[in-house]
């Protein structure tokens, strides 16, 4: 019994050596392939003995500032990989990531490395995404137009209006949401970046959307008009309209789509008199002046 016992605890140290052993060859292996990699780092320091004006500019922007170090100590490696191997070769472009070989997807996987939360949450399957567009064909880290979000572009809305032209076209009308002329962005209404809700819009539906600055059409009214409630665009353009409050249509025909011949004629230009009572310079809310709702007892109508 005691010669088994001795084997058995005999086997145990012989085990334990082992082991020792192993880790005493496996431990200076992985600190030597650790510091090999770290050694492939080549410092914002050795970027600048070429590209000077780049590493000038970068360090005076948003991501050369001292937040910027607190998710990368790598400054300009964070985002084109480690450059010892491209310093060596001389400048080798093959051995360092160049944003201009890579595709629209690689593009926007480094900037989501960090980028990843906040309104940039759904950019993946978003309607700029999924038209083939990356992080760099409105933004610029190297060479900003503006400081802001590092767009290309002085006016956000320039930017935008690269792509959507008929946009563009409806600010132009002479009632139009107050874009031109710097009271409002693009992105008071749109998050380009991808939302959960139609039109890329940052609230839950348009007429919420509205709400945030027409409060006094929000109500809640005693009387509502349902099309209001419905959606804001039944009657609106709010990009822009020929039509006096952005209206999509002139009244009364804008009424008439939903009134026709409701009570009181509600085909006012149908006749050829002159004489007719509302054949000029009148319309449905010279009456009907509380469309949007109403809280008085007596506003079925809208009259008041």
């Amino acid at each position: 019994m005691l010669h088994e016992a001795m084997s058995k605890q005999l086997k145990i140290v012989a085990v334990a050596i082992l082991v020792l052993a192993v880790f005493a060859v496996l431990i200076p292996g992985i600190r030597q392939s650790s510091a090999q990699e770290e050694g492939q780092y080549a410092g914002i320091e050795q970027c600048a003995m070429c590209h000077e004006d780049t590493v000038k500019a970068f360090q005076d922007s948003i991501h050369g500032q001292k937040g910027f170090a607190l998710r990368s100590d790598k400054a300009c490696e964070s985002c084109h990989g480690p450059a010892a191997a491209h310093v060596e070769g001389g400048g080798d472009k093959t051995k360092i990531k160049s944003f201009a070989s890579l595709n629209t997807q690689e593009k926007s996987d480094m900037c989501l490395g960090c980028h990843e939360r906040g309104k940039k949450m759904f950019w993946m399957g978003s309607a700029h995404e999924s038209r083939g567009l990356a992080c760099q064909d409105c933004h610029s880290v190297h060479k900003p137009a503006v400081e802001k979000a590092q767009l290309k572009k002085k006016n956000q809305s320039q930017l935008c209006f690269d792509c959507h032209k008929q946009k563009e076209a409806q600010f132009f009308r002479p009632s139009h949401h107050p874009v031109k002329e710097g009271k409002m962005e693009c992105t008071s209404c749109h998050n380009p970046h991808g939302t959960q809700t139609a039109k890329l819009l940052t609230a839950d539906s348009v007429t919420e959307q509205c709400y945030q600055c027409h409060a006094e059409k929000r109500g809640p009214f005693l009387w509502e008009h349902v099309p209001v409630r419905e959606d804001c665009t039944n009657c609106h353009e709010v990009h822009g309209s020929n039509r006096l409050k952005l209206l999509n249509a002139k009244e009364p025909f804008l009424c008439q789509r939903c009134h026709s011949d409701t009570r009181h004629p509600g085909t006012p230009y149908d006749e050829t008199r002159v004489t007719q009572n509302r054949i000029a310079g009148h319309s449905c809310t010279n009456c009907h002046s509380t469309l949007h709702g109403s809280n008085h007892p007596s506003g079925h109508t809208f009259l008041r």
